[in-house]
């Protein structure tokens, strides 16, 4: 991944799970695409091609729900397939030109059994490159550890391992802080959660309101490993919905910003994580955080922007607004640097689930927090975004 480099029609590719189970063994679940950077006056032709296509599905309707993993060179893909209490870890290596979309080529890649009692639905594996380990949380509120993902033979990792962060409960992905060797969580009953990556010593920091609608971490943390800081929202302290901002190694609350009614009055809810600007990295005082919260009674979308004072986040929004007058949901933000157009712009996308301006779904642009808002039309909003590619 290098975002100044010129695009590759060839060798730059997409990887997504369909999040299906291709029980016929024609119908593909994991496709990869090249030739991105094409449609009307593109650079490779009229439309994206599919570059692989697998059917990765190895137990009786297994799906692959959450996030593929690329590895540093790009040749092969971690992943997570998982149903009926059973959560697989795949490291499949691929080869251009096998499969279509239903077409499934037969996959060639390593199987390792996590668990053969709990799903895995909503914490996508981490993977730590300089020790080729992966991090992998199951329903039940289990951390795993993964060692030899990607240079040797994937296995699970013995005694502290596996690690009960939050028992009975869904968990975030995992972030690792690989300065102080932390892994960030957060789980559904609202609590935030460090986890030693070699002793497996436990942390916690109460986020949300425990026994409340909707008060869980549900998106994973952003974890600033410069200056010692992770930031996690709730849509459910008790009060409100909330962004909060913690001293990575002690857990110790240094800000606590809120972002609107949230599901405090007791509809359900889901937060999801926000995006630093491009001047926070180079200068938390001078750079912001925005993400979606609700109104402040009501739970119809509204951006929130909050500065920073050092390293510590300003609890009172240097910005706030409606972005639909009705029910919606925001996806989690993306923040990406054009260094090219006007001379640097950061620009921040998202997704809303309804009621854009005519249409069910949309992608969101936007520049500064006064800027208007451009929008693409996508029928029930992205799942995420990703931007590569700038030149």
């Amino acid at each position: 991944f290098d975002p100044g480099a010129p695009p590759d029609c060839t060798n730059d590719y997409v990887v997504f799970g369909l999040g299906i189970a291709a029980t016929t063994g024609k119908q593909a679940n994991l496709i990869a695409f090249n030739n991105l950077y094409a449609g009307p006056g593109g650079l490779c032709g009229a439309a994206p091609t599919v570059m692989w296509a697998y059917n990765v599905t190895t137990v009786a309707t297994g799906k692959v729900s959450l996030s593929p993993v690329i590895s540093e060179d790009g040749s092969k893909i971690a992943f997570v397939e998982s149903t009926g209490g059973t959560t697989i870890f795949h490291v499949l290596t691929w080869t251009a030109g096998q499969g279509g979309i239903t077409s499934a080529a037969a996959p060639t890649m390593t199987s390792l059994i996590v668990s053969s009692t709990a799903n895995s639905t909503t914490s996508s594996p981490w993977i730590d490159y300089s020790s080729d380990t992966a991090y992998v949380g199951v329903d039940g509120g289990l951390l795993f550890k993964i060692t030899g993902v990607f240079l040797g033979t994937p296995a699970l990792a013995g005694s502290p391992w596996p690690v009960t962060v939050s028992s009975g409960h869904h968990l975030t992905p995992p972030v690792l802080d690989n300065r102080l060797g932390l892994l960030m969580l957060g789980s559904e009953n609202g609590n935030l959660y460090h986890v030693n990556s070699t002793t497996g010593a436990l942390a916690v920091r109460v986020v949300g309101a425990a026994g409340k609608t909707s008060p869980g971490v549900l998106a994973p943390p952003i974890v600033d490993v410069t200056n010692g800081t992770t930031f996690v929202v709730s849509a459910n302290d008790g009060t409100s919905a909330v962004l909060v901002e913690v001293d990575t190694a002690t857990l110790a609350v240094l800000a606590k910003a809120r972002i609107g009614q949230g599901s405090s009055t007791g509809t359900a809810l889901t937060i999801r994580q926000p995006a630093l600007s491009n001047d926070y990295y180079n200068d938390p005082s001078t750079g912001v955080i925005r993400l979606c919260g609700t109104g402040g009674g009501d739970t119809t979308p509204y951006q929130y922007s909050f500065g920073f004072t050092g390293r510590f986040m300003n609890t009172t929004p240097v910005f706030s607004q409606q972005l639909v007058n009705a029910a919606a949901t925001c996806t989690p933000w993306t923040e990406f640097y054009n260094p090219n157009i006007n001379g640097g712009t950061d620009f921040f996308f998202f997704g809303l689930t309804q009621n854009c301006v005519g249409v069910s779904g949309c992608v969101v642009a936007r520049t500064t927090d006064v800027a208007p808002l451009v929008t693409a039309a996508i029928t029930g909003g992205p799942s995420g975004i990703v931007v590569d590619n700038y030149s």
